[in-house]
């Protein structure tokens, strides 16, 4: 730089900043949305769902898609831009509770549909939360006014009903919500008991008492607990939404509730999925109210699991598709996702121009762009783009530029990874899918079904049976039937890719004349029987270094 002072000119060397270099502690983000929130608050990437859950007259409530896309991410930002939001974690619900209660287990095992109990508690939870935030209700002295208060804004008859359910559970209603779950479920404990002992006095619901009652006898306790089901407490939880409804009326001001983690074990899997199908359908009826909205983030996974294990007659899956934010995310979305990350990154630090991928990664590998590269091997999902460039940081410690050597070298690193996520997700219906992966171990990236041999299928199959692995699970068994030719090789390979398409190991190519499928693109459920031996099969890329893929 020239410059000139009292008529003498000189030059002046300016410092420049640092040069950029990864080191140890970079990354873009975390794979668990909620140890990932300095990137989320400057790199969230929206899609246009914020603006669907923040409109409480949407009716898409339930959040659905696979590990990864982003559903927790899209919770914490909605509780970051709109104050009145109201977060419930499942394992704080103290369910373990309703687990464990002896009545409540000898009546579902009796063959009472408790649908209506757990719809009951959600109900009570959802109510409750949102009238103690909205009259600022956390001790003794706030409460006093608030049964007043109620009374002088709702004089109509219809408000009855539910004014008295307000009453009666007002004195709870600044403690923990596990707190409210128990008193609930206790008082439905004591008036089934108090009216199954009228017909029958010293009953005892044990399992041992179960197996000695006569059908007369175990239908006449089935009525009582129904009945008591269908008391005037549950039709006042029905008037107390209309009544919600009633109290929320500035639109200005929305109330927002949000429960995530559904997948994880807050309690025993059975009482689980009862508990989230009556959830699902509790978020459903609740879009009554014009100004709150339940907000439910779960697995396709496990959304499928609760409808196929807890299934009643007449169930229609299509009723609850109105509800539903499937989340997925196109390529250039996905690239948005890196590129932010990326240049806050740097340029927080280093620079003020913006920077992209292409200022740190080199312009191919393997003769593919890069960032085709990156995106083929991920699912399509946010967390799978962050995961592999962070392992490209991790090749390129000290270095300025990311080199095609080091993401070949993450590549691998990544590759491992995924497979071993991909079976962490699917555990709960294929505890063995990585083992069956290994079936697919250096075959060619594309083949055909035949090309997967009776004798491979069955080598396979006993190699299985005599490790520690087998257990009673579908693929497991699949293995046993072969094994003891009930099940040929070719029905064998026809079961399970299905089964390999559906967790995203594959894509298939039904007939000659459409292009290969994946269920990340296009949910479309694939059957054995359209399989054939001509079918083709092509190994998804996330898969290659892992499984030892071979080209084509």
């Amino acid at each position: 730089m020239t410059i000139t002072i009292c008529g003498f000119t000189c030059v002046v060397e300016m410092a420049r900043p640092p040069k950029f270099q990864f080191r140890r502690k970079h990354n873009i983000g975390a794979a668990d949305a909620e140890d990932d929130k300095v990137f989320l608050e400057n790199c969230f990437v929206d899609k246009g769902d914020l603006e669907i859950l923040r409109n409480c007259s949407d009716p898409r409530t339930v959040v659905l898609g696979r590990t990864g896309t982003g559903k927790t991410a899209l919770l914490l930002k909605l509780t970051e831009l709109e104050e009145r939001t109201i977060n419930i974690k499942p394992e704080s619900l103290s369910l373990s509770y309703v687990s464990n209660s002896t009545i409540i287990t000898f009546l579902s095992n009796l063959g009472v549909n408790l649908d209506v109990f757990y719809k009951l508690l959600w109900r009570h939870v959802f109510a409750v939360e949102i009238i103690k935030l909205h009259f600022g209700i956390t001790n003794d002295q706030s409460l006093k006014s608030f049964t007043q208060k109620i009374r002088s804004l709702f004089m109509n008859r219809k408000d009855r009903n539910a004014i008295r359910y307000l009453e009666r559970w007002g004195n709870t209603f600044w403690e923990a919500t596990e707190y409210r779950i128990k008193e609930v479920t206790k008082q439905f404990e004591n008036e089934v008991k108090s009216n199954v002992s009228s017909k029958f006095p010293h009953f005892s619901f044990s399992t041992d008492a179960l197996g000695r009652l006569t059908e007369e006898q175990k239908a006449d306790v089935i009525h009582r607990a129904q009945y008591v089901l269908n008391s005037v407490q549950v039709r006042q939880l029905s008037d107390i939404i209309d009544l919600i409804d009633a109290i929320l009326s500035d639109r200005q001001k929305p109330y927002f509730i949000t429960i995530d983690r559904l997948d994880e074990g807050w309690v025993e899997d059975k009482l689980r999925y009862r508990l989230i199908r009556a959830l699902i359908e509790t978020t459903k009826e609740f879009g009554k109210v014009r100004h709150a909205k339940i907000i439910v983030s779960i697995r396709q996974d496990l959304l499928d699991r609760v409808f196929r294990l807890v299934r009643d007659p007449g169930y229609q899956e299509e009723k609850y598709r109105s509800i539903y934010l499937k989340l997925g995310w196109p390529k250039k979305q996905l690239k948005e996702v890196l590129d932010t990350r990326i240049d806050y990154l740097i340029r927080q630090q280093y620079t003020t121009q913006k920077v992209t991928h292409r200022d740190v990664m080199p312009k191919t590998v393997d003769n593919q762009p890069t960032i085709e590269f990156i995106v083929e091997r991920t699912m399509m999902q946010p967390r799978d783009i962050i995961h592999f460039f962070n392992k490209c940081i991790e090749q390129a410690r000290g270095e300025t530029q990311i080199k095609q050597r080091m993401v070949k070298n993450a590549e691998g690193e990544y590759s491992r990874d995924r497979l071993r996520y991909l079976a962490d997700e699917w555990n709960s219906d294929y505890p063995n899918l990585v083992n069956f992966a290994m079936i697919l171990q250096k075959k060619t990236q594309r083949f055909k079904v035949g090309d997967l041999s009776d004798k491979e299928c069955e080598d396979f199959c006993l190699e299985f049976c005599v490790s520690d692995h087998i257990q009673d699970d579908y693929l497991s068994n699949l293995a046993s039937h072969v094994v003891n030719l009930q099940l040929s090789p070719a029905d064998f390979r026809k079961n399970i890719l299905p089964i390999f398409y559906k967790v995203g190991l594959v894509g298939l190519k039904i007939e000659s004349y459409e292009k290969f499928v994946w269920t990340a693109a296009a949910r479309r459920n694939i059957s054995s029987a359209e399989i054939s031996d001509a079918t083709r099969v092509a190994i998804h890329p996330a898969f290659w270094r892992v499984l030892g893929i071979r080209k084509s």
